[in-house]
Protein backbone atom coordinates (compact mmCIF):
# COMPACT_ATOMS: atom_id res chain seq x y z
CA UNK A 1 0.00 0.00 0.00
CA UNK A 2 1.37 3.41 -0.97
CA UNK A 3 2.26 6.11 1.52
CA UNK A 4 -0.46 8.44 0.17
CA UNK A 5 -3.15 5.78 0.71
CA UNK A 6 -2.03 5.23 4.30
CA UNK A 7 -2.02 8.98 4.91
CA UNK A 8 -5.53 9.32 3.48
CA UNK A 9 -6.74 6.55 5.80
CA UNK A 10 -5.21 8.29 8.81
CA UNK A 11 -6.77 11.62 7.89
CA UNK A 12 -10.20 10.03 7.39
CA UNK A 13 -10.06 8.23 10.73
CA UNK A 14 -8.90 11.40 12.44
CA UNK A 15 -11.83 13.27 10.92
CA UNK A 16 -14.31 10.56 11.94
CA UNK A 17 -13.13 10.55 15.55
CA UNK A 18 -13.33 14.31 16.07
CA UNK A 19 -15.97 15.47 18.58
CA UNK A 20 -17.86 17.71 16.16
CA UNK A 21 -18.17 15.03 13.52
CA UNK A 22 -19.11 12.44 16.13
CA UNK A 23 -21.91 14.62 17.51
CA UNK A 24 -23.19 15.29 13.99
CA UNK A 25 -23.17 11.57 13.17
CA UNK A 26 -25.04 10.82 16.39
CA UNK A 27 -27.71 13.35 15.45
CA UNK A 28 -28.09 11.73 12.04
CA UNK A 29 -28.36 8.32 13.64
CA UNK A 30 -30.96 9.49 16.16
CA UNK A 31 -32.95 11.14 13.38
CA UNK A 32 -32.78 7.95 11.33
CA UNK A 33 -33.86 5.79 14.26
CA UNK A 34 -36.74 8.14 15.04
CA UNK A 35 -37.97 7.80 11.46
CA UNK A 36 -37.52 4.03 11.58
CA UNK A 37 -39.44 3.88 14.86
CA UNK A 38 -42.30 5.78 13.29
CA UNK A 39 -42.31 3.40 10.32
CA UNK A 40 -42.11 0.45 12.69
CA UNK A 41 -45.11 1.67 14.68
CA UNK A 42 -47.09 2.04 11.48
CA UNK A 43 -46.14 -1.43 10.30
CA UNK A 44 -46.86 -2.85 13.73
CA UNK A 45 -50.52 -1.95 13.36
CA UNK A 46 -50.66 -4.26 10.34
CA UNK A 47 -49.34 -7.13 12.41
CA UNK A 48 -51.72 -6.89 15.36
CA UNK A 49 -53.17 -10.30 14.68
CA UNK A 50 -49.79 -12.01 14.74
CA UNK A 51 -48.78 -10.04 17.82
CA UNK A 52 -51.95 -11.04 19.63
CA UNK A 53 -51.23 -14.67 18.85
CA UNK A 54 -47.90 -14.38 20.62
CA UNK A 55 -48.40 -15.51 24.21
CA UNK A 56 -47.96 -12.46 26.39
CA UNK A 57 -47.97 -14.40 29.64
CA UNK A 58 -45.60 -17.17 28.60
CA UNK A 59 -42.93 -17.81 31.17
CA UNK A 60 -39.45 -19.08 30.48
CA UNK A 61 -39.04 -22.82 29.84
CA UNK A 62 -38.75 -25.19 32.79
CA UNK A 63 -35.30 -26.20 33.99
CA UNK A 64 -34.03 -29.65 33.12
CA UNK A 65 -34.87 -32.00 36.05
CA UNK A 66 -31.74 -33.20 37.79
CA UNK A 67 -33.07 -35.37 40.59
CA UNK A 68 -30.26 -35.96 43.05
CA UNK A 69 -27.54 -34.98 40.61
CA UNK A 70 -25.42 -31.91 41.20
CA UNK A 71 -24.23 -29.51 38.57
CA UNK A 72 -20.65 -29.86 39.78
CA UNK A 73 -20.38 -33.55 38.93
CA UNK A 74 -18.68 -34.26 35.60
CA UNK A 75 -20.82 -35.87 32.96
CA UNK A 76 -19.73 -39.15 31.45
CA UNK A 77 -20.73 -39.43 27.83
CA UNK A 78 -21.63 -42.87 26.62
CA UNK A 79 -19.60 -44.06 23.69
CA UNK A 80 -22.04 -45.14 21.00
CA UNK A 81 -21.29 -48.02 18.67
CA UNK A 82 -19.95 -47.09 15.26
CA UNK A 83 -22.34 -47.63 12.39
CA UNK A 84 -21.79 -50.87 10.51
CA UNK A 85 -21.79 -51.44 6.80
CA UNK A 86 -25.21 -51.95 5.21
CA UNK A 87 -26.35 -55.52 4.60
CA UNK A 88 -27.85 -56.96 1.47
CA UNK A 89 -31.44 -58.14 1.55
CA UNK A 90 -30.32 -61.57 0.38
CA UNK A 91 -26.96 -63.27 1.05
CA UNK A 92 -24.17 -62.72 -1.45
CA UNK A 93 -23.22 -65.61 -3.74
CA UNK A 94 -20.04 -66.35 -1.76
CA UNK A 95 -22.04 -66.51 1.49
CA UNK A 96 -24.59 -68.86 -0.09
CA UNK A 97 -21.80 -71.26 -1.10
CA UNK A 98 -20.30 -71.10 2.39
CA UNK A 99 -23.68 -71.93 3.91
CA UNK A 100 -24.14 -74.91 1.57
CA UNK A 101 -20.66 -76.29 2.33
CA UNK A 102 -20.94 -75.65 6.10
CA UNK A 103 -24.41 -77.07 6.69
CA UNK A 104 -23.48 -78.54 10.07
CA UNK A 105 -22.57 -75.18 11.59
CA UNK A 106 -24.81 -72.22 12.32
CA UNK A 107 -24.14 -69.16 10.14
CA UNK A 108 -22.04 -66.41 11.64
CA UNK A 109 -24.10 -63.61 13.13
CA UNK A 110 -22.23 -60.82 11.37
CA UNK A 111 -22.99 -62.45 8.00
CA UNK A 112 -26.75 -62.58 8.61
CA UNK A 113 -28.46 -60.73 5.78
CA UNK A 114 -31.28 -58.24 6.32
CA UNK A 115 -33.88 -60.71 5.00
CA UNK A 116 -33.01 -63.39 7.57
CA UNK A 117 -32.95 -60.89 10.43
CA UNK A 118 -36.28 -59.38 9.40
CA UNK A 119 -37.76 -62.89 8.97
CA UNK A 120 -36.90 -63.77 12.57
CA UNK A 121 -38.60 -60.61 13.85
CA UNK A 122 -41.72 -61.10 11.72
CA UNK A 123 -42.03 -64.74 12.79
CA UNK A 124 -41.70 -63.70 16.43
CA UNK A 125 -43.87 -60.55 16.49
CA UNK A 126 -45.78 -60.58 13.20
CA UNK A 127 -49.54 -61.05 13.00
CA UNK A 128 -51.49 -62.95 10.34
CA UNK A 129 -54.11 -60.92 8.49
CA UNK A 130 -57.55 -62.46 7.83
CA UNK A 131 -57.66 -64.36 4.50
CA UNK A 132 -59.39 -62.44 1.75
CA UNK A 133 -60.19 -65.61 -0.24
CA UNK A 134 -60.46 -69.27 0.88
CA UNK A 135 -57.92 -70.56 -1.60
CA UNK A 136 -55.38 -67.77 -1.40
CA UNK A 137 -52.78 -70.00 0.30
CA UNK A 138 -53.90 -73.54 -0.42
CA UNK A 139 -53.85 -72.94 -4.16
CA UNK A 140 -50.04 -72.76 -4.06
CA UNK A 141 -48.67 -76.23 -4.74
CA UNK A 142 -45.19 -75.94 -3.18
CA UNK A 143 -44.96 -76.03 0.60
CA UNK A 144 -42.02 -73.59 0.50
CA UNK A 145 -44.09 -71.22 -1.57
CA UNK A 146 -46.92 -71.49 0.92
CA UNK A 147 -44.59 -70.59 3.78
CA UNK A 148 -43.10 -67.74 1.77
CA UNK A 149 -46.52 -66.37 0.90
CA UNK A 150 -47.67 -66.68 4.49
CA UNK A 151 -44.59 -64.81 5.73
CA UNK A 152 -45.04 -62.13 3.10
CA UNK A 153 -48.56 -61.44 4.37
CA UNK A 154 -47.52 -61.15 8.02
CA UNK A 155 -47.57 -57.60 9.33
CA UNK A 156 -46.12 -55.66 12.25
CA UNK A 157 -47.84 -52.93 14.20
CA UNK A 158 -46.02 -49.64 14.55
CA UNK A 159 -44.93 -50.44 18.11
CA UNK A 160 -43.56 -53.84 17.11
CA UNK A 161 -41.82 -52.39 14.04
CA UNK A 162 -39.29 -50.59 16.26
CA UNK A 163 -37.07 -53.70 16.21
CA UNK A 164 -36.94 -53.49 12.41
CA UNK A 165 -36.04 -49.80 12.66
CA UNK A 166 -33.28 -50.38 15.21
CA UNK A 167 -31.84 -53.80 14.37
CA UNK A 168 -32.39 -54.18 10.62
CA UNK A 169 -32.40 -50.61 9.28
CA UNK A 170 -30.00 -49.41 12.01
CA UNK A 171 -31.82 -46.13 12.51
CA UNK A 172 -32.39 -44.58 15.95
CA UNK A 173 -35.48 -45.96 17.67
CA UNK A 174 -37.32 -42.62 17.51
CA UNK A 175 -37.14 -42.87 13.70
CA UNK A 176 -39.68 -45.69 13.96
CA UNK A 177 -42.88 -43.72 13.37
CA UNK A 178 -41.55 -41.65 10.42
CA UNK A 179 -40.03 -44.78 8.82
CA UNK A 180 -43.24 -46.79 9.27
CA UNK A 181 -45.29 -43.99 7.73
CA UNK A 182 -42.84 -43.54 4.84
CA UNK A 183 -43.15 -47.23 3.88
CA UNK A 184 -46.95 -46.97 3.91
CA UNK A 185 -46.95 -43.76 1.86
CA UNK A 186 -44.58 -45.07 -0.82
CA UNK A 187 -46.40 -48.41 -1.09
CA UNK A 188 -49.84 -46.81 -1.37
CA UNK A 189 -48.57 -44.31 -3.94
CA UNK A 190 -47.12 -47.13 -6.04
CA UNK A 191 -49.94 -49.68 -5.77
CA UNK A 192 -52.92 -47.72 -4.47
CA UNK A 193 -54.69 -47.76 -7.84
CA UNK A 194 -54.83 -51.58 -7.93
CA UNK A 195 -55.65 -52.36 -4.29
CA UNK A 196 -57.05 -50.79 -1.17
CA UNK A 197 -54.62 -48.60 0.82
CA UNK A 198 -52.52 -50.46 3.37
CA UNK A 199 -52.58 -49.37 7.01
CA UNK A 200 -49.93 -51.79 8.32
CA UNK A 201 -46.51 -52.83 7.04
CA UNK A 202 -46.15 -56.43 5.89
CA UNK A 203 -42.99 -58.44 5.28
CA UNK A 204 -43.47 -58.08 1.52
CA UNK A 205 -43.77 -54.30 1.84
CA UNK A 206 -40.56 -54.16 3.89
CA UNK A 207 -38.72 -56.19 1.26
CA UNK A 208 -40.00 -53.89 -1.49
CA UNK A 209 -38.95 -50.76 0.44
CA UNK A 210 -35.54 -52.20 1.29
CA UNK A 211 -34.65 -52.99 -2.30
CA UNK A 212 -35.87 -49.58 -3.47
CA UNK A 213 -34.60 -47.22 -0.75
CA UNK A 214 -31.94 -49.08 1.25
CA UNK A 215 -30.00 -51.81 -0.50
CA UNK A 216 -28.02 -49.78 -3.02
CA UNK A 217 -27.23 -46.95 -0.58
CA UNK A 218 -24.89 -46.57 2.35
CA UNK A 219 -25.87 -45.39 5.83
CA UNK A 220 -25.59 -41.69 5.02
CA UNK A 221 -27.73 -41.87 1.89
CA UNK A 222 -30.32 -44.03 3.63
CA UNK A 223 -30.72 -41.34 6.27
CA UNK A 224 -30.87 -38.61 3.63
CA UNK A 225 -33.53 -40.41 1.57
CA UNK A 226 -35.66 -41.08 4.63
CA UNK A 227 -35.66 -37.49 5.90
CA UNK A 228 -36.26 -35.67 2.62
CA UNK A 229 -39.56 -35.72 0.76
CA UNK A 230 -39.56 -38.37 -2.02
CA UNK A 231 -40.12 -35.75 -4.71
CA UNK A 232 -37.25 -33.49 -3.56
CA UNK A 233 -33.51 -33.80 -4.02
CA UNK A 234 -32.64 -32.04 -0.74
CA UNK A 235 -33.77 -31.74 2.88
CA UNK A 236 -35.85 -28.72 3.80
CA UNK A 237 -36.63 -27.25 7.22
CA UNK A 238 -40.01 -28.92 7.77
CA UNK A 239 -38.64 -32.34 6.82
CA UNK A 240 -37.06 -32.67 10.27
CA UNK A 241 -40.28 -31.93 12.19
CA UNK A 242 -41.64 -35.54 12.34
CA UNK A 243 -38.31 -36.79 13.69
CA UNK A 244 -37.96 -34.09 16.38
CA UNK A 245 -41.59 -34.59 17.43
CA UNK A 246 -40.94 -38.33 17.74
CA UNK A 247 -37.87 -37.56 19.85
CA UNK A 248 -39.95 -35.33 22.14
CA UNK A 249 -42.53 -38.08 22.57
CA UNK A 250 -40.10 -40.98 23.09
CA UNK A 251 -36.98 -39.71 24.85
CA UNK A 252 -37.06 -40.04 28.66
CA UNK A 253 -34.93 -36.92 29.05
CA UNK A 254 -37.67 -34.78 27.45
CA UNK A 255 -40.65 -36.33 29.22
CA UNK A 256 -40.94 -33.34 31.57
CA UNK A 257 -41.81 -31.16 28.54
CA UNK A 258 -44.97 -33.16 27.78
CA UNK A 259 -47.10 -30.61 29.67
CA UNK A 260 -45.44 -27.62 27.96
CA UNK A 261 -46.55 -27.77 24.33
CA UNK A 262 -45.35 -24.23 23.56
CA UNK A 263 -41.81 -25.10 24.63
CA UNK A 264 -41.86 -28.38 22.75
CA UNK A 265 -42.41 -26.29 19.64
CA UNK A 266 -39.61 -23.87 20.56
CA UNK A 267 -37.26 -26.76 21.29
CA UNK A 268 -38.00 -28.28 17.87
CA UNK A 269 -37.38 -24.92 16.15
CA UNK A 270 -34.10 -24.52 18.03
CA UNK A 271 -32.83 -28.00 17.14
CA UNK A 272 -33.72 -27.65 13.45
CA UNK A 273 -32.14 -24.19 13.24
CA UNK A 274 -28.95 -25.48 14.86
CA UNK A 275 -28.85 -28.35 12.37
CA UNK A 276 -29.07 -25.96 9.44
CA UNK A 277 -26.51 -23.64 11.04
CA UNK A 278 -23.87 -26.39 11.17
CA UNK A 279 -24.75 -28.56 8.16
CA UNK A 280 -26.02 -26.02 5.61
CA UNK A 281 -22.83 -23.98 5.55
CA UNK A 282 -23.80 -22.09 2.40
CA UNK A 283 -27.06 -20.87 4.03
CA UNK A 284 -29.19 -21.96 1.10
CA UNK A 285 -32.02 -23.35 3.23
CA UNK A 286 -31.40 -26.81 1.73
CA UNK A 287 -29.26 -29.71 2.92
CA UNK A 288 -27.78 -31.97 0.28
CA UNK A 289 -26.61 -35.56 0.47
CA UNK A 290 -23.00 -34.44 0.37
CA UNK A 291 -23.50 -32.10 3.32
CA UNK A 292 -25.10 -34.92 5.34
CA UNK A 293 -22.15 -37.17 4.55
CA UNK A 294 -19.65 -34.54 5.74
CA UNK A 295 -21.54 -33.78 8.97
CA UNK A 296 -21.96 -35.61 12.27
CA UNK A 297 -25.74 -35.30 12.30
CA UNK A 298 -26.54 -39.00 12.07
CA UNK A 299 -23.97 -39.79 14.76
CA UNK A 300 -25.66 -37.23 17.05
CA UNK A 301 -29.04 -38.88 16.47
CA UNK A 302 -27.54 -42.30 17.20
CA UNK A 303 -25.94 -40.99 20.39
CA UNK A 304 -29.11 -39.36 21.72
CA UNK A 305 -30.93 -42.64 21.17
CA UNK A 306 -28.59 -44.30 23.67
CA UNK A 307 -28.30 -41.45 26.18
CA UNK A 308 -30.85 -41.00 28.94
CA UNK A 309 -29.52 -37.51 29.74
CA UNK A 310 -30.11 -35.55 26.56
CA UNK A 311 -27.73 -32.81 27.72
CA UNK A 312 -24.81 -35.17 27.16
CA UNK A 313 -25.45 -34.76 23.42
CA UNK A 314 -24.17 -31.24 22.99
CA UNK A 315 -24.44 -31.35 19.20
CA UNK A 316 -27.82 -29.89 18.17
CA UNK A 317 -30.03 -31.61 20.78
CA UNK A 318 -29.05 -30.46 24.28
CA UNK A 319 -31.98 -29.06 26.26
CA UNK A 320 -29.68 -26.85 28.31
CA UNK A 321 -28.40 -25.24 25.12
CA UNK A 322 -31.97 -24.60 24.03
CA UNK A 323 -32.72 -23.07 27.43
CA UNK A 324 -29.78 -20.68 27.18
CA UNK A 325 -30.66 -19.59 23.63
CA UNK A 326 -34.33 -19.03 24.38
CA UNK A 327 -33.77 -17.21 27.68
CA UNK A 328 -31.23 -14.85 26.09
CA UNK A 329 -33.75 -14.09 23.37
CA UNK A 330 -36.48 -13.62 25.97
CA UNK A 331 -34.34 -11.22 28.01
CA UNK A 332 -33.82 -8.94 25.00
CA UNK A 333 -37.38 -9.14 23.64
CA UNK A 334 -38.97 -6.70 26.10
CA UNK A 335 -42.21 -6.12 24.17
CA UNK A 336 -42.73 -9.91 23.71
CA UNK A 337 -43.40 -9.73 19.97
CA UNK A 338 -40.72 -12.35 19.21
CA UNK A 339 -38.65 -9.79 17.32
CA UNK A 340 -35.28 -8.30 18.19
CA UNK A 341 -34.70 -4.70 17.09
CA UNK A 342 -31.41 -2.84 16.79
CA UNK A 343 -31.96 -1.24 20.18
CA UNK A 344 -32.60 -4.66 21.73
CA UNK A 345 -29.47 -6.20 20.24
CA UNK A 346 -27.28 -3.33 21.45
CA UNK A 347 -28.03 -4.53 25.01
CA UNK A 348 -26.62 -7.99 24.34
CA UNK A 349 -23.68 -8.93 26.57
CA UNK A 350 -23.85 -5.76 28.69
CA UNK A 351 -23.69 -3.50 25.62
CA UNK A 352 -20.51 -5.16 24.40
CA UNK A 353 -21.26 -4.77 20.67
CA UNK A 354 -20.66 -1.54 18.78
CA UNK A 355 -23.57 0.14 17.02
CA UNK A 356 -21.69 -0.22 13.72
CA UNK A 357 -21.59 -4.03 13.85
CA UNK A 358 -25.21 -4.17 15.01
CA UNK A 359 -26.23 -2.26 11.91
CA UNK A 360 -24.19 -4.62 9.75
CA UNK A 361 -25.82 -7.66 11.41
CA UNK A 362 -29.23 -6.40 10.37
CA UNK A 363 -28.05 -5.42 6.90
CA UNK A 364 -25.70 -8.18 5.78
CA UNK A 365 -25.59 -11.14 8.20
CA UNK A 366 -26.73 -14.49 6.75
CA UNK A 367 -30.32 -15.42 7.59
CA UNK A 368 -31.37 -19.05 8.20
CA UNK A 369 -33.38 -20.98 5.61
CA UNK A 370 -32.62 -18.39 2.92
CA UNK A 371 -35.88 -16.40 2.97
CA UNK A 372 -36.63 -14.76 -0.41
CA UNK A 373 -37.24 -11.24 0.96
CA UNK A 374 -36.00 -11.10 4.56
CA UNK A 375 -37.21 -8.23 6.72
CA UNK A 376 -34.02 -6.47 7.76
CA UNK A 377 -35.73 -4.33 10.39
CA UNK A 378 -35.68 -7.05 13.05
CA UNK A 379 -34.25 -10.46 13.95
CA UNK A 380 -36.55 -13.43 14.39
CA UNK A 381 -35.82 -16.18 16.92
CA UNK A 382 -34.12 -18.25 14.22
CA UNK A 383 -32.02 -15.24 13.15
CA UNK A 384 -31.02 -14.70 16.78
CA UNK A 385 -29.86 -18.32 17.07
CA UNK A 386 -27.52 -17.79 14.13
CA UNK A 387 -26.21 -14.60 15.72
CA UNK A 388 -25.68 -16.01 19.20
CA UNK A 389 -24.00 -19.23 18.04
CA UNK A 390 -21.63 -17.12 15.94
CA UNK A 391 -20.97 -14.58 18.67
CA UNK A 392 -20.12 -17.04 21.44
CA UNK A 393 -17.92 -19.31 19.32
CA UNK A 394 -15.84 -17.59 16.65
CA UNK A 395 -13.50 -20.53 16.08
CA UNK A 396 -15.57 -22.53 13.57
CA UNK A 397 -16.03 -22.02 9.85
CA UNK A 398 -19.69 -21.00 10.01
CA UNK A 399 -19.11 -18.21 12.54
CA UNK A 400 -15.99 -16.98 10.72
CA UNK A 401 -17.93 -16.59 7.48
CA UNK A 402 -20.86 -15.05 9.37
CA UNK A 403 -18.72 -12.25 10.82
CA UNK A 404 -16.60 -11.87 7.72
CA UNK A 405 -19.73 -11.07 5.70
CA UNK A 406 -20.58 -8.40 8.29
CA UNK A 407 -17.22 -6.62 8.34
CA UNK A 408 -16.65 -6.93 4.59
CA UNK A 409 -18.59 -3.76 3.90
CA UNK A 410 -17.96 -3.52 0.16
CA UNK A 411 -18.66 -7.24 -0.35
CA UNK A 412 -15.54 -7.96 -2.40
CA UNK A 413 -14.49 -10.95 -0.27
CA UNK A 414 -11.48 -9.06 1.10
CA UNK A 415 -11.11 -7.33 4.45
CA UNK A 416 -8.87 -4.35 3.78
CA UNK A 417 -7.18 -1.78 5.99
CA UNK A 418 -9.85 0.85 5.43
CA UNK A 419 -12.70 -1.40 6.56
CA UNK A 420 -10.84 -2.48 9.70
CA UNK A 421 -9.97 1.14 10.55
CA UNK A 422 -13.61 2.23 10.29
CA UNK A 423 -14.75 -0.47 12.73
CA UNK A 424 -11.85 0.07 15.11
CA UNK A 425 -12.41 3.83 15.20
CA UNK A 426 -15.65 3.20 17.08
CA UNK A 427 -13.78 0.94 19.51
CA UNK A 428 -11.18 3.67 20.14
CA UNK A 429 -13.90 6.14 20.98
CA UNK A 430 -15.52 3.66 23.38
CA UNK A 431 -12.16 2.98 25.07
CA UNK A 432 -11.66 6.70 25.56
CA UNK A 433 -15.16 7.24 26.98
CA UNK A 434 -14.83 4.30 29.39
CA UNK A 435 -11.37 5.35 30.60
CA UNK A 436 -9.51 2.31 29.27
CA UNK A 437 -5.96 2.39 27.97
CA UNK A 438 -5.99 3.25 24.29
CA UNK A 439 -4.53 0.61 21.96
CA UNK A 440 -3.58 2.24 18.63
CA UNK A 441 -4.89 0.66 15.48
CA UNK A 442 -1.40 -0.07 14.14
CA UNK A 443 -0.43 -1.96 17.31
CA UNK A 444 -3.61 -4.01 17.29
CA UNK A 445 -3.31 -4.85 13.60
CA UNK A 446 0.35 -5.85 13.93
CA UNK A 447 -0.50 -8.19 16.80
CA UNK A 448 -3.37 -9.80 14.89
CA UNK A 449 -1.34 -10.24 11.72
CA UNK A 450 1.37 -12.03 13.68
CA UNK A 451 -1.21 -14.48 15.03
CA UNK A 452 -3.22 -15.04 11.84
CA UNK A 453 -0.34 -14.93 9.32
CA UNK A 454 -2.47 -14.12 6.23
CA UNK A 455 -1.38 -15.04 2.74
CA UNK A 456 -1.38 -11.38 1.70
CA UNK A 457 -0.26 -8.35 3.67
CA UNK A 458 -2.67 -6.10 1.76
CA UNK A 459 -5.90 -7.72 2.90
CA UNK A 460 -7.49 -10.65 4.72
CA UNK A 461 -9.77 -13.32 3.27
CA UNK A 462 -12.01 -15.77 5.10
CA UNK A 463 -9.61 -18.66 4.46
CA UNK A 464 -6.90 -16.87 6.47
CA UNK A 465 -9.05 -17.24 9.59
CA UNK A 466 -9.68 -20.95 8.91
CA UNK A 467 -6.06 -22.09 9.03
CA UNK A 468 -5.68 -24.94 11.57
CA UNK A 469 -2.91 -23.19 13.48
CA UNK A 470 -4.95 -20.02 14.11
CA UNK A 471 -8.48 -21.38 14.58
CA UNK A 472 -8.40 -20.65 18.32
CA UNK A 473 -7.25 -17.01 17.95
CA UNK A 474 -9.00 -15.97 14.74
CA UNK A 475 -11.95 -14.61 16.70
CA UNK A 476 -9.70 -12.16 18.50
CA UNK A 477 -9.58 -9.87 15.45
CA UNK A 478 -13.37 -9.81 15.19
CA UNK A 479 -13.60 -9.00 18.91
CA UNK A 480 -11.08 -6.19 18.45
CA UNK A 481 -13.21 -4.70 15.68
CA UNK A 482 -16.62 -4.73 17.36
CA UNK A 483 -16.79 -6.46 20.80
CA UNK A 484 -14.97 -4.25 23.29
CA UNK A 485 -15.57 -6.41 26.39
CA UNK A 486 -14.15 -9.56 24.81
CA UNK A 487 -11.24 -7.67 23.29
CA UNK A 488 -10.25 -6.22 26.67
CA UNK A 489 -10.52 -9.70 28.20
CA UNK A 490 -8.23 -10.97 25.44
CA UNK A 491 -5.71 -8.24 26.16
CA UNK A 492 -5.76 -9.03 29.88
CA UNK A 493 -5.94 -12.84 29.56
CA UNK A 494 -4.17 -15.10 32.04
CA UNK A 495 -1.93 -17.72 30.32
CA UNK A 496 -2.65 -20.23 33.10
CA UNK A 497 -6.40 -19.84 32.61
CA UNK A 498 -6.02 -20.21 28.85
CA UNK A 499 -4.17 -23.48 29.36
CA UNK A 500 -6.89 -24.75 31.68
CA UNK A 501 -9.49 -23.81 29.08
CA UNK A 502 -7.74 -25.89 26.43
CA UNK A 503 -7.63 -28.90 28.74
CA UNK A 504 -11.21 -28.82 30.04
CA UNK A 505 -14.05 -31.18 29.06
CA UNK A 506 -15.69 -28.90 26.52
CA UNK A 507 -15.35 -29.50 22.80
CA UNK A 508 -15.79 -25.87 21.74
CA UNK A 509 -16.32 -22.35 23.06
CA UNK A 510 -20.09 -22.60 22.60
CA UNK A 511 -20.34 -25.70 24.85
CA UNK A 512 -18.32 -23.90 27.53
CA UNK A 513 -20.40 -20.74 27.33
CA UNK A 514 -23.74 -22.61 27.36
CA UNK A 515 -22.76 -24.63 30.43
CA UNK A 516 -21.68 -21.55 32.40
CA UNK A 517 -24.67 -19.48 31.32
CA UNK A 518 -27.11 -22.26 32.24
CA UNK A 519 -25.61 -22.37 35.73
CA UNK A 520 -25.95 -18.59 35.95
CA UNK A 521 -29.61 -18.74 34.96
CA UNK A 522 -30.22 -21.55 37.44
CA UNK A 523 -28.67 -19.56 40.27
CA UNK A 524 -30.73 -16.48 39.37
CA UNK A 525 -33.91 -18.54 39.29
CA UNK A 526 -33.08 -20.09 42.65
CA UNK A 527 -32.47 -16.64 44.14
CA UNK A 528 -35.82 -15.41 42.79
CA UNK A 529 -37.61 -18.40 44.29
CA UNK A 530 -36.00 -17.82 47.69
CA UNK A 531 -36.92 -14.13 47.55
CA UNK A 532 -40.50 -14.96 46.61
CA UNK A 533 -40.68 -17.47 49.47
CA UNK A 534 -39.50 -14.84 51.95
CA UNK A 535 -42.10 -12.37 50.64
CA UNK A 536 -44.82 -15.03 51.03
CA UNK A 537 -43.81 -15.68 54.64
CA UNK A 538 -43.82 -11.96 55.46
CA UNK A 539 -47.27 -11.59 53.84
CA UNK A 540 -48.63 -14.50 55.89
CA UNK A 541 -47.28 -12.97 59.12
CA UNK A 542 -48.87 -9.59 58.33
CA UNK A 543 -52.23 -11.20 57.64
CA UNK A 544 -52.12 -13.17 60.89
CA UNK A 545 -51.21 -10.00 62.79
CA UNK A 546 -54.16 -8.14 61.28
CA UNK A 547 -56.55 -11.01 62.05
CA UNK A 548 -55.55 -10.93 65.73
CA UNK A 549 -56.32 -7.21 66.10
CA UNK A 550 -59.73 -6.27 67.60
CA UNK A 551 -62.26 -5.39 64.95
CA UNK A 552 -64.18 -2.81 67.04
CA UNK A 553 -61.38 -0.55 68.30
CA UNK A 554 -57.71 0.11 68.02
CA UNK A 555 -56.99 -0.81 71.67
CA UNK A 556 -54.78 -3.78 72.42
CA UNK A 557 -56.79 -6.59 74.08
CA UNK A 558 -53.88 -8.70 75.34
CA UNK A 559 -53.98 -11.22 72.47
CA UNK A 560 -50.70 -11.87 70.68
CA UNK A 561 -49.92 -13.50 67.35
CA UNK A 562 -48.92 -17.17 67.40
CA UNK A 563 -45.86 -16.44 65.19
CA UNK A 564 -43.34 -13.65 65.48
CA UNK A 565 -42.55 -11.54 62.43
CA UNK A 566 -39.22 -12.11 60.67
Amino acid sequence: MSYSAVKMDELLVSWLTSDDVYEQVLQWIERYHAQEEANHQGAKQDHDDSTQQSPQTVIIPPFYPRGNDTNDEPRHRRRFTALQQHEQWEPLEEEKKDEEEDVFHSPRENNTCARDHARLIFNELGQDPPLTSPGSVSSVTSEDDQQSQKLGRKYLTQDAFVRITKEVCRFPSFFNQPLYQRILDLWNDAFGEHQSPMEVVTFRMLEWYWKREMETYDVSDRFFRLVKKPENDCILRDDFLPFIKALLNDHPGLEFLSSHAEFQEKYAVTVITRIFYSVDKCHSGRITSRQIRRSDLLEAFQQVDEEEDINNVTRFLSYEHFYVLYCRFWELDHDRDYRITREDLLKYGDHSLSHMIVDRIFEAAPRPFNPPNPNRDFLSYEDFIYFMLSEEDKSNEVSVRYWFSCVDVDGDGKLNNMEMRSFYAVQLHRMQCMGHEIVPFEDMLCQMMDMIKPASTEHLVAEDFLQPECSQVSGALFDALFNLNKYLMFEQRDPFMERQKREDEFDCDWDRFACLDYKRLAMEEEAREEEAMEIDWVTVDDEEYDDNRPRGSGDFDGTVSSEAPF
